[in-house]
């Protein structure tokens, strides 16, 4: 993430194309060169954008999906092949979050102690099962979807709706460490935080349809209000590893809803 000031390059400006383009830097390993530099504040407004930016890492991991069954793979190891582009993509931020914060809350006794292991780059018991567990259901749910088209769709709402719902979450649940993202970015407006529901809003209905679409984005919220809740009773509230698990639980409650929908 380039949030270094420099002498030749401005500073940032707010609006959708800046904001689109921060975004992307923060949450992919995409190789984008700003022409201006920002500081976390910046991230406040920026994050409206990240319903955006799913889009993008669903898209690309339903692209590789829709590839894999072309050449004839089957559907469990192109669900895989799936998950890992989205993983390659994003530098697997969020799935190191959430095996950092399954150390954290398992391992840890106390609020101190779980906030110290979650800060420990090593990788313990707890962060090992929690993944092979969230990335077996996500495979199972991907390959039984059906078509390669709708997997493409569903995994770009899955992207988008979990990724919105960090915004949220940075708005609604105190940081929990004075060094944290939360703490050194401050929190979205409500102005912003609306703008990330209507994005997510307008692409889950667009592509599934009202009821359909009312069902995942409850999912997804649901989802993310319970990671939240563990969160605020664990630690008192969110660390960059707390978001990061938030989106990945919301995004594997989408799928899982979206697999009932299709098998109803």
């Amino acid at each position: 993430m380039q949030n270094t000031p420099h002498p030749d390059r401005p500073g940032y400006q707010p609006g959708w194309i800046n904001d689109f383009l921060v975004a992307t830097v923060f949450l992919t390993r995409l190789p984008i060169r700003l022409r201006f530099h920002f500081s976390m504040p910046a991230l406040m407004t920026a994050c409206r954008a990240f319903p955006l930016v799913g889009v993008i890492v669903g898209g690309l991991s339903g692209g590789v999906f829709w590839l894999a069954t072309l050449i004839g793979l089957p559907a469990l190891p192109a669900a895989f092949l799936a998950l890992a582009a989205q993983a390659l993509v994003t530098g697997a931020l969020h799935e190191d979050a959430i095996g950092d914060v399954a150390d954290g809350f398992g391992g840890g006794g106390t609020r101190d102690k779980k906030m110290e292991i979650m800060r420990d780059s090593r990788v313990g018991t707890y962060a090992v099962v929690t993944l092979i567990l969230l990335i077996g259901l996500k495979a199972a749910a991907i390959s039984s979807l059906g078509d390669p088209l709708q997997v493409l769709v569903i995994l770009m709402i899955a992207a988008a709706v979990s990724r919105g719902m960090i915004v949220w979450a940075l708005r609604f649940l105190p940081a929990a460490r004075t060094d944290g993202l939360g703490a050194s970015a401050g929190k979205p407006s409500l102005v912003t935080c609306l703008w990330s529901l209507g994005l997510c809003v307008l692409l889950t209905l667009l592509c599934v349809g009202v009821v359909q679409g009312a069902v995942l984005l409850l999912a997804g919220t649901l989802g993310a209000a319970l990671m939240a809740e563990i969160a605020r009773r664990q630690i008192g509230g969110q660390t960059g590893d707390v978001l990061g698990s938030i989106q990945q639980i919301s995004e594997t409650v989408i799928l899982l809803a979206a697999l009932s929908l299709i098998s109803a």
